[in-house]
């Protein structure tokens, strides 16, 4: 009865010397990483929030990058269409100017150079790319959608990215709604570009009635290239919107992981010494339990 006594207290000696142990490793490799929670058995449901969290964080790194394609594109088509509605407004100023019956016709013959300029210029800003695709042929990224003869190749693919979990925004402007291109893709010249070769051409003919037919329709074409340049601006601050709130949900997110996984330093400091303390008392104590007992089992 005796050895099985003693054989029990060494027994329960062990396991509080263990448990003392296995807090003190715990606390300690806590101070060491920062973090509270290593393993699914510190804190269960502390554990899946965490992982839920690193699950969103992942999330809001893709939603991003997708913002800032988004963003990127936007910006391209903005730029190139403010940029057609200046040329649209340089012609404009031209016909106006050459409408009148103090010049001549060499005078018109060398300003529809300038107008044929803008109308390449026109095909030019068609023609922009944001990462290797071009903004303005619906669908059809990987082809010019405007043609060198002026006939738009383009569909009227409208191009939605998602943005964050319930959200898909639109980031572009087919090009047929700018230009007004008529027809199947490629049937027909782009009523945009036409106006200005045939503004052109009536320059180069000396021909005053075809000029001044051709300004009413490029004020109609500017009114069009204004009322898309307020589409982007309203899509582009819907986008802002959505990053701004995105943002915020990031911050929460992190916010939340660091109360779940992040360490109080003065507490795990405070937790350290007293485990510490706690395997030390266990320690003494344990020797001193055991030694008495182990003499008189040997007499």
């Amino acid at each position: 009865m005796t050895r099985i006594s003693e054989n029990q207290r060494f027994v329960s000696t062990q396991d509080r010397m263990s448990r003392a142990r296995q807090v003190a490793d715990r606390i300690q490799e806590q101070a060491i990483s920062g973090r509270k929670l290593h393993r699914v058995s510190d804190d269960p449901v502390a554990v899946v929030r965490s992982l839920r969290n690193r699950t969103q964080a992942s999330s809001v790194d893709q939603y991003r990058k997708t913002i800032d394609f988004a963003r990127g594109f936007l910006s391209i088509s903005e730029d190139a269409l403010r940029s057609m509605n200046d040329s649209l407004m340089r012609a404009k100023e031209l016909s106006v100017q050459q409408s009148n019956a103090t010049y001549d016709a060499a005078s018109r013959g060398a300003v529809a150079k300038e107008i044929r300029q803008i109308e390449e210029h026109m095909i030019a800003l068609g023609n922009s790319t944001y990462n290797d695709r071009f903004v303005f042929g619906g669908f059809q990224t990987f082809r010019a959608p405007i043609s060198p003869s002026g006939h738009y190749l383009g569909d009227d693919g409208v191009i939605f990215v998602q943005v964050d979990g319930d959200s898909y925004k639109p980031v572009n402007i087919p090009g047929r709604v700018i230009f007004g291109a008529e027809g199947e893709s490629g049937e027909s010249r782009v009523p945009l570009l036409r106006t200005i070769s045939e503004l052109a051409q009536g320059l180069e003919d000396n021909n005053l009635d075809v000029v001044h037919n051709k300004m009413t329709e490029l004020d109609k074409a500017s009114e069009t290239i204004i009322n898309t340049l307020a589409t982007i601006g309203a899509r582009t601050t819907a986008i802002e919107d959505v990053s701004a709130r995105i943002d915020l949900n990031e911050e929460r997110v992190l916010q939340d992981s660091q109360r779940l996984e992040g360490i109080d330093t003065t507490k795990t400091a405070l937790d350290l010494k007293r485990a510490e303390s706690s395997l030390e008392y266990t320690l003494n104590s344990s020797a001193k339990i055991l030694t008495p007992s182990l003499l008189n089992y040997l007499k």
